[in-house]
């Protein structure tokens, strides 16, 4: 049986996976293997209604998606499956969520219901950050949203994308206490949706960053928990313990945490002699500040040495995301910046970040990004130090790596490949065993990569259901005849006056009509079910000599339903007290449109997967004439001047956007003025200021030592390593009412500052 082209190329198989099958799939690599680019394309090609999201708000930005808590409505906290009710009513010291207390939040608009309803394929990017308990909560609010409650993730299929050899979850020891009774680990490999259906693995192997096959092997071995003795040995070789660069080496420094990296980058900066100019980023719409990808208040001098944190998107392709640079001029609007490796200078201009929503396009029924705000700044950063959580996606020629209290299994493999080359390595520590090796569950799950030759078998076998699972649905009409049953009861004959009753004898011709249609559907899936039940190599071949013939009888009969709907809108619409009943028919033919759809794109599918042809998203938008349809149904909702809504597609009135205190407390105290006198000029307490001020200490805005005594921040760092706490209330008692609470809470900023 002709079946989908054999392929060996990793990107291509996990391509096919996700284009042709209903198999979740996890997409790993080494760093610079191409995932970031293997995503932005898929996401152009693929035919099936798709959406990105990630734990995070920087990563969902990085991946044109959405946060996984606003796409879900998920609230914050621990997720704890229903085999855990009987130990809820314990002594649970941490916030948590149950299916119970999540169902509180799935109060979603209509249009976001739809949408998730008519959701294909969920892309969930740094997924090495995703925590196994917060799949299980993505999963049961799919199951209960599109009402299909058996299937995992309510039928949806899964693409994880993400490196798990990079930084893992985070979770606090009086959680695992209690999760580690229903999971395996806290990765997401071990969600209890994915036990019975674990995604295939594919990883990608070609190597973009790197050239130098010694250093390649010494990541591979990081990576597989095998260093060897020669490893370390070589590691050793480029140990300089107080290594100084020159001014113009371009080197930049790897460390654990952000105040060591902000006290670099700080201290470097107040050294050059030049004048400081400040650049404000503009923030449009809608835009989490906690996502912001760039400073919004960016500090630079001539001289400064700079990363950029874009790639150039211009044919010139003059710099990538990662590549070092020395800033050469300023002036009010210009930003020039000389690249070192050949000494040329280039003129810069601001690059816009997006956040991306998603919406149901009422017309098609297809999944529709909109931009709802943007973060336009310069995209460079100060670069004499970063972190090495920050470093992630980014490249380097030469690199100080000071991570000898690396706190988190993988550190060193997300620093070291970081670079090129090992030409450019300088270690000023050595790196402890635990910042070496690997967490023994991701070990034991990349045990479960096959090789190519059985993925693209696999591919084979599940094209096969997957073709058959989409053509029983697309001639499936009962869901749309049961939505037209329940429109056709609600009519009321002892509402006789009522405009709406006048056509109930409309009504129930129309779906009586449907009902017969539905009746030859059913008989015609009996048929396909037998056709599927033998397989042999011409099967496909035969289903779809009938799938055709099936397509030219239902097509026209299902259209003529479609188009006796919107005739009925475009006659009675702008007749009194009706707009009630316009909704409740545009969105049925809303659905019976989609379902005449659903037939042409199965057929069309079925062909590609026997030719091995590729079907993408142009594909789709060919099938029937969009033009045409969107201009009809244009047509048929502009009521008196006002454009008929889907009911449950009707969005709460955009608000201006409020202005965050914080900021204003931040920009008081970038003019000069102290905590007393800002708080005395808001009306604010000194202990709000110092809070709002902590927040800019944490994002590396705000020098806590600029707030602080150097021997308080001394003491309190102190009380915090010799009390193993971050409790304010403990490290006061334990320092005395000479510290304030907002002091405590700035020093706690500057030491645990907010990786995001």
């Amino acid at each position: 049986m002709p079946m989908l082209e054999e392929t060996s190329m990793p990107a291509e198989i996990a391509a096919k996976f996700v284009n042709y099958t209903s198999r979740h799939v996890f997409l790993t690599g080494k760093a610079g293997t191409g995932k970031t680019t293997f995503l932005r394309k898929l996401i152009q090609l693929t035919h099936k209604k798709a959406m990105i999201c990630a734990p995070t708000g920087i990563a969902a930005i990085n991946a044109a998606g959405v946060t996984i808590h606003s796409l879900f409505q998920l609230p914050f906290g621990a997720f704890l499956p229903e085999a855990a009710t009987g130990i809820i009513n314990q002594n649970i010291t941490f916030n948590f969520n149950t299916p119970r207390t999540i169902v509180k939040h799935l109060n979603m608009q209509g249009n976001k219901r739809r949408m998730i309803q008519e959701l294909e394929l969920l892309v969930i990017d740094e997924v090495s950050m995703l925590r196994a308990d917060m799949l299980d909560a993505i999963d049961f609010s799919l199951r209960y949203i599109r009402r299909n409650r058996n299937v995992p993730f309510g039928g949806v299929q899964l693409l994880f994308i993400g490196d798990l050899h990079q930084l893992p979850p985070v979770i606090k020891n009086d959680e695992w206490k209690i999760m580690a009774g229903f999971y395996k680990s806290i990765y997401f490999f071990d969600a209890l949706a994915l036990q019975t259906n674990p995604p295939v693995y594919i990883e990608l192997d070609k190597i973009y960053r790197q050239d130098d096959t010694v250093f390649i092997d010494l990541l591979n071995n990081l990576r597989k928990n095998q260093i060897t003795a020669e490893d370390t040995a070589l590691l050793k070789q480029h140990f300089k313990k107080d290594f100084k660069p020159g001014a113009n080496e371009n080197y930049i420094t790897l460390t654990t945490h952000n105040n060591k990296a902000d006290t670099i980058n700080r201290e470097r900066l107040r050294q050059l002699v030049a004048k400081s100019y400040f650049f404000e980023a503009k923030v449009n719409g809608e835009f989490n500040e906690y996502a912001y990808p760039n400073d919004r208040s960016l500090e630079l001098k001539v001289g400064a040495q700079i990363m950029f944190i874009k790639n150039d998107m211009t044919a010139e392709k003059r710099y990538y995301n990662g590549k070092i640079g020395v800033v050469h001029h300023i002036e009010k609007d210009i930003i020039e910046i000389e690249l070192p490796d050949d000494k040329t200078v280039i003129k810069i201009s601001p690059y816009t970040w997006e956040n991306v929503k998603y919406k149901l396009n009422e017309a098609t029924n297809e999944i529709d990004e909109n931009v709802a705000g943007s973060f336009v700044q310069y995209p460079i950063k100060l670069a004499w130090a970063i972190t090495v959580h920050k470093s992630q996606g980014l490249t380097f020629d030469r690199a100080i790596i000071d991570i000898g209290d690396a706190f988190a299994p993988g550190q060193a493999y997300v620093a070291l490949s970081r670079l090129r080359s090992l030409k450019g390595l300088v270690l000023t520590s050595h790196l402890r065993e635990n910042g070496l090796l690997q967490d023994q569950n991701i070990h034991y799950f990349s045990k479960t990569r096959q090789p190519a030759e059985i993925l693209t078998e696999q591919i084979g076998l599940e094209s096969y259901d997957f073709a058959r699972t989409y053509l029983l649905s697309a001639f499936d009409l009962n869901l749309v005849r049961y939505y037209l049953k329940e429109h056709v009861e609600t009519f009321d004959k002892s509402e006789a006056k009522s405009t709406k009753q006048r056509y109930d004898g409309w009504t129930m011709a129309l779906y009586k009509d449907f009902q017969q249609i539905t009746s030859t559907a059913d008989t015609f899936i009996n048929q396909l079910k037998a056709l599927f039940a033998h397989r042999t190599e011409h099967t496909l071949f035969n289903v779809s000599k009938r799938v055709e013939a099936a397509v030219k009888y239902f097509s026209p009969l299902i259209k003529q339903v479609s188009d006796k709907m919107l005739s009925q809108i475009e006659s009675v619409k702008e007749e009194k007290q009706i707009k009630t009943y316009l909704t409740e028919l545009l969105e049925l033919e809303i659905l019976i449109y989609e379902q005449l759809k659903k037939m042409h794109k199965a057929k069309a599918l079925l062909v590609a997967i026997i030719e091995g042809k590729e079907f993408n998203k142009s594909d789709t938008d060919a099938l029937l004439n969009i033009k045409e349809r969107n201009a009809q149904l244009q047509k048929a909702i502009q009521l008196k001047g006002v454009t008929l809504k889907v009911k449950s597609a009707v969005e709460k009135k955009k608000k201006e956007p409020k202005v965050d205190t914080k900021f204003i407390s931040f920009e008081l105290h970038e003019h000069g003025k102290t905590i007393q006198e800002i708080a005395k000029e808001r009306g604010l307490s000194v202990g709000t200021v110092e809070g709002h001020l902590a927040y800019f200490i944490s994002t590396q805005q705000i020098d806590v030592g600029k707030l602080v005594k150097p021997n308080k921040i001394k003491n309190i760092a102190n009380a915090v390593e010799s009390r193993k706490t971050k409790s304010m209330a403990a490290i006061r008692e334990f320092l005395g009412k000479d510290y304030s609470f907002g002091e405590i809470k700035m020093v706690l900023a500057s030491l645990f500052p907010s990786e995001e």
